[in-house]
């Protein structure tokens, strides 16, 4: 890794820590959120790198939990990746609550639970969830893969990452006053995106790497070679529940998707389909592009785009026709664009997670296998 390549995530840490700081010390004001769309592009960043991070954890668990020893050469990578993304993931969330008094009201919540509230079990889970995919990591980094404490961290993290993502699914899931989340089908949104941005991480870092390091080691060809097949059956999936979503709600006939229609004729939402789905898919069923490492460069990189657009989409989807009162005083939709801020929160994610993940790169052998 070149000292020029650390300089710049340096700088993106600096201007990503500058937008933190002003979030934290005066407020939501400099987010572009009103009455109407809450959730804005700090959030969208929390849901990109949270459920990318849950399907890192699956793919890292193939070989520990489910016994799929030939992929033991990704493991350690995906491992890092999941805890890199999931930390930068619950940053966002957290600088999506806005100034610092919020913040310190997070350990009420904490000491005073309402176990009957999705949100408080969404937030206790992906704190042990994050405990243990770093515990998982300290075993595999030691060389502990199959000890009692690697296999256990290893099966429980699997496991508080399912939990986790079904408390954010319910999140959505059970908004009545917000159909335009599309219900207890966004369980499977999540899910199968989810999936398939880890699998586009995981192919980006490995082939980037490669390209920096003078070539796949020869053994693990076979392994690469099945994960990109796998990475073209799941972008395919990935843009099935895109046009399953898009049936659902271009035909329904309740008033309440009439924002999801509204989004579905703008460019953040062209860029999802074709930028994030349509054109890697096409990519990836060729055989040439696909055993192409700039081919799959490419096309993991598009889809890792398209994703983090698709999330945007999502909620302004949902938040951008004014409901009840605020319908009789606002248009019929409102506009949104992010703050300078806001695109800073992301700047400081993305710069943050692959200084992570470089650090790990340069010195904790992720491409090591159990001996």
């Amino acid at each position: 890794m070149s000292k020029l390549w650390f300089g710049l995530l340096g700088v993106g840490v600096l201007i990503g820590l500058y937008a933190a700081l002003t979030v934290v010390v005066t407020g939501l004001g400099v987010y572009n959120a009103n009455d109407v769309t809450f959730w804005v592009l700090p959030m969208a960043g929390y849901l990109f790198f949270a459920l990318t991070a849950a399907g890192l954890t699956f793919l890292s668990s193939l070989p520990s939990v489910f016994g799929m020893k030939s992929y033991y050469p990704i493991a350690k990578r995906a491992s890092l990746l999941a805890g890199a993304t999931l930390l930068v993931g619950v940053m966002c969330k957290a600088l999506d609550l806005g100034p610092i008094y919020t913040l310190l009201n997070t350990v009420h919540l904490v000491i005073s639970p309402n176990l009957s509230s999705p949100i408080w079990w969404m937030a206790m889970l992906y704190g042990f969830y994050f405990a243990f995919v770093a515990i998982k990591f300290y075993f595999i980094h030691n060389n502990k893969w199959h000890s009692i404490g690697g296999k256990t961290s290893a099966v429980l993290a699997l496991l508080l990452m399912f939990m986790a993502y079904t408390a954010l699914s319910i999140v959505f899931g059970i908004a009545d006053a917000r159909p335009g989340f599309f219900g207890h089908f966004t369980a499977i949104y999540f899910a199968v995106t989810g999936i398939t941005s880890g699998m586009a991480v995981l192919v980006l870092a490995s082939h980037a790497h490669f390209a920096f390091t003078g070539g796949m080691p020869k053994e693990q060809a076979p392994v690469f070679d099945n994960l990109s097949k796998l990475f073209a059956v799941l972008i395919g999936a990935a843009l099935f529940v895109f046009i399953l979503r898009a049936v659902i709600g271009l035909t329904s006939l309740q008033e309440a998707f009439d924002g999801f229609r509204y989004i579905a004729g703008t460019a953040i939402y062209r860029i999802e389909m074709w930028v994030g789905m349509i054109i890697p898919f096409i990519m990836m069923i060729i055989p040439t592009v696909r055993k192409s490492r700039l081919g799959l460069i490419l096309a993991s990189s598009f889809v890792l785009v398209g994703m983090f657009v698709g999330r945007m989409v999502m909620l302004l989807g949902a938040q951008i026709q004014p409901m009840g009162n605020l319908a009789e005083t606002r248009p019929a939709f409102v506009t949104y664009f992010p703050s300078m801020y806001e695109f800073g929160i992301i700047v400081l994610a993305l710069s943050l997670s692959l200084l992570i993940y470089s650090i790990g790169v340069k010195y904790l052998r992720l491409e090591a296998t159990p001996d």
